[in-house]
C-alpha cells in the first residue's frame, strides 16, 4: 500500500536550529499525525555544489534508489524555515509534481510534493543532472529588476534548474499568475526540456497562500506581486533572511489577529467605522481559522 512522507532538512549552525526545534519541528510532527504522513526530520545529510538546498532533491533520490521510498508513494518536502499555519490543509499533489508560486512571484521550491512514478523520478534526474549544471551554471542572464547580468544558477540553485527545464523567465514584473500557463515556456531556449503539454499533464501549481514568502509589515516586499492577506496564509515562509516570527505558531489567538489587523491603523483609515464593526471583523477572521 502506498505511503505518505513529509521530509524536512534542518541542520543550522546558529539560533535558527533552536527555533526550528522549538516551533517548526513540533508543528510538522503534529501535521504529519493529522494527515497520516511518516515524518522524516534529517539533520545529517550530504551537500553538493556548495549549497544545502540541492539536498531537498538528492536525499529523495537516494531514498528511492535504496527503495526506502517506492513508486506509488507520496513524498512532500518542506523547507525548515516554513511554518504550516493551517494544519488541516493537505500539502500533496494530484499529478506527479506540485509546488506553489509564492508571494514574491517565484516558482518557489520551498516546498514541493511528488507522486513517485517514472515521470517524477526522471524529473529528479533532470533537476540534478551534472551535465546540465556544468553547462548552465556560469551562464549569465539579464535581471530586469537589478539591471545587471549574473548567473541565475548561482543565485537560485535548484530553483534555477526547474526554471530552465520548464522554460520560465528568470524574473517577471508581471505576476506569473497573469502570464499564460503560469509562465511556463515564457523563456523557451535550447535548455528547455519539457513541452507545454507535458507540464500541464504532470505539474500542479498551488495558489500563493500556500507559500507566503513576502508579507506587508514583515518583509521588505521587494518582489511582492502576489498579495495574500495574513488570515489567508496556509504556509508562512520566512525566506530571504527575514525575521522568524513565533506568533505564526499561535495564529488562532486574539493577540495574533489584533497585531495583524492593527486597530490603530484601521480606525485611522476608516474613521466612520465603529468599534462594533471592527470587532465583528475580528470575530470573522478568528472563526475562519
Amino acid at each position: 500500500m502506498p505511503k505518505k512522507y513529509l521530509m524536512v532538512l534542518a541542520s543550522y549552525q546558529d539560533w535558527r536550529q533552536e527555533f526550528f526545534e522549538e516551533y517548526m519541528s513540533p508543528r510538522n510532527k503534529e501535521y504529519s499525525l493529522i494527515h497520516n504522513y511518516e515524518y522524516l526530520e534529517i539533520k545529517d545529510f550530504t551537500t553538493i555544489r556548495n549549497s544545502p538546498t540541492w539536498a531537498k532533491f538528492t536525499v529523495l533520490q537516494d531514498l528511492i534508489k535504496n527503495r526506502d521510498i517506492k513508486e506509488g508513494d507520496l513524498f512532500t518536502h518542506i523547507d525548515a524555515d516554513m511554518c504550516i499555519v493551517k494544519k488541516n490543509n493537505l500539502i500533496a499533489t494530484n499529478k506527479s509534481f506540485s509546488y506553489a508560486i509564492d508571494s514574491a512571484n517565484s516558482h518557489n521550491m520551498g516546498w514541493y510534493s511528488m507522486k513517485i512514478n517514472s515521470w517524477s523520478i526522471n524529473l529528479l534526474e533532470n533537476i540534478l543532472s551534472q551535465e546540465r549544471y556544468e553547462k548552465l551554471k556560469d551562464e549569465e542572464t539579464y535581471h530586469p529588476y537589478f539591471r545587471e547580468y549574473s548567473s541565475f544558477w548561482h543565485d537560485a540553485k535548484e530553483q534555477a534548474s526547474w526554471y530552465s527545464l520548464a522554460g520560465i523567465t528568470r524574473h517577471s514584473e508581471k505576476s506569473f499568475w497573469k502570464l499564460p500557463n503560469y509562465g511556463w515556456h515564457s523563456n523557451v531556449n535550447d535548455s528547455t526540456l519539457y513541452s507545454l503539454k507535458e507540464l500541464i499533464n504532470n505539474v500542479e501549481v498551488y495558489p500563493t497562500k500556500w507559500n507566503v514568502s513576502d508579507l506587508k509589515g514583515e518583509s521588505n516586499c521587494k518582489f511582492l506581486k502576489n498579495r495574500v492577506y495574513y488570515h489567508q496564509t496556509i504556509i508562512r515562509h520566512f525566506a530571504g533572511g527575514q525575521e522568524w516570527r513565533e506568533d505564526w505558531f499561535n495564529s488562532k489567538s486574539i493577540t495574533f489577529h489584533l497585531k495583524h489587523l492593527n486597530p490603530i491603523n484601521y480606525f485611522n483609515r476608516f474613521p466612520l467605522r465603529t468599534i462594533y464593526s471592527f470587532l465583528k471583523r475580528l470575530k470573522l477572521r478568528m472563526k475562519n481559522d
